[in-house]
């Protein structure tokens, strides 16, 4: 079952400019469930570029805004309180406002209310976390133009797919981002990226948060992208013992036996390794490094973001079961790419799988980039890496 999901232009998406001002909130007051909702910024960009979060929620003792990619809001790493204080303003509202400017981009946040997370309520756009939901909010630059939604320019669509997967005995669910032109109908067939997402999210992330969709739109209507289909998967599955994290064997089952042969038959693909590809960012990284490296056969290029492999016993075992495979990655000739932030934590792992990319002499397109394991690395890993697919 197909279930399709609005585009909505970048107004509707809480995108801001860094000359809007704060306007004047109307009193924070409760409404029965017979007044009119209280409408208000919740998040309100600064002339000087910094952000001022905002609740109205009478009756609590303390308030927190958690972003973690949002410049000058703790994560706590450092034995301080996560997140961003708030305090009770003239209006009423519970307020904070970031100590320095936030750059240009996407952003998740959520509020913590006495020691309950919520998301916003005044929220127009979310992402499903693993964690439970969360508000996503953008500002806009030219820094990241082709990251945010452009107006003139021709616009995919992204779908929910619902699926019964044999492998699991269970309804699995994908998004869809199907390319400018395809819904018209017609006999073109379409190259197929697989892109799954990291530990903390769920199928909607690369979309919800990670902006792929208007990525691919831009550089497809830039001619730096060749249209292709994006199937962003369920990372996660049902949790069983040693089946949650980076060698779910699970996902490989139902990626390869399910949802490939589904997409296949409901979906107008070129069904052909040269023109399927795999890629993820952190947990879906590894994913991508056990069922999409070692698969020649299915994917004919693969995209590997912020991950590794850690340990002389993964790596063993990774030998182990894929170096028949490993060798036939070598002679095939697709692109592997590899990209990672010098201060990901991760970083450690990345020295093995270099290693083991060089023992069989697969070669690789290798982006080391700055900054860490965030949103704002993969957007551009995924900016760089798909101009690359389908030659």
């Amino acid at each position: 079952m197909r279930r399709l999901l609005p585009i909505m232009t970048s107004a509707l998406l809480l995108s801001f400019s860094a000359t809007a001002a704060s306007a004047a909130q109307p009193a924070c007051e409760e409404r029965s469930f017979m007044q009119p909702p209280l409408f208000y910024s919740s998040v309100d960009p600064q002339a000087d570029g910094r952000v001022t979060f905002r609740l109205c929620a009478k009756g609590i003792h303390e308030a927190r805004v958690f972003a973690g990619e949002v410049n000058g809001v703790p994560i706590g790493l450092d034995g301080t309180p996560p997140g961003l204080a708030m305090a009770l303003d003239d209006q009423g509202y519970w307020s904070a406002t970031t100590p320095v400017p936030v750059a240009p981009g996407v952003y998740t946040y959520a509020f913590k209310v006495d020691g309950l997370r919520v998301a916003d309520p005044q929220g127009a756009r979310f992402a499903e976390g693993f964690g439970g939901p969360q508000s996503v909010f953008e500002i806009a630059g030219p820094e990241v133009a082709n990251q945010l939604y452009k107006a003139d320019v021709a616009h995919g669509l992204v779908s929910v797919v619902d699926y019964q997967s044999a492998s699991l005995g269970i309804r699995r669910r994908a998004h869809v981002y199907t390319p400018p032109g395809y819904e018209a109908g017609g006999k073109e067939r379409y190259p197929v990226l697989y892109l799954v997402h990291g530990y903390s999210d769920s199928d909607d992330a690369w979309t919800a948060k990670g902006n792929a969709n208007a990525i691919l739109d831009n550089l497809i209507a830039a001619g730096k992208v060749k249209p292709m289909i994006v199937v962003m998967p369920q990372g996660h599955t049902p949790m069983r013992e040693g089946m949650q994290g980076l060698e779910n064997t699970d996902f490989g089952a139902d990626l390869h036996k399910d949802l490939i042969p589904y997409i296949d038959a409901h979906f107008r693909t070129i069904a052909k390794p040269a023109s399927r590809a795999m890629a993820g960012l952190s947990m879906g990284g590894a994913h991508t490094i056990q069922f999409g490296l070692p698969r020649p056969d299915v994917f004919g290029s693969v995209g590997v973001f912020s991950i590794g492999l850690f340990g002389d016993d993964q790596v063993a075992r990774y030998l182990a079961a894929n170096d028949a495979s490993l060798k036939a990655r070598a002679k095939s000739g697709g692109l592997v790419y590899y990209a990672v932030g010098k201060s990901d934590p991760v970083f450690n792992g990345v020295a093995p799988v270099r290693k083991v990319l060089d023992q069989y002499g697969i070669a690789y397109v290798y982006n080391e980039s700055a900054g860490g394991h965030t949103w704002i690395n993969w957007r551009a890993y995924l900016e760089d890496f798909t101009p690359r697919l389908f030659h």
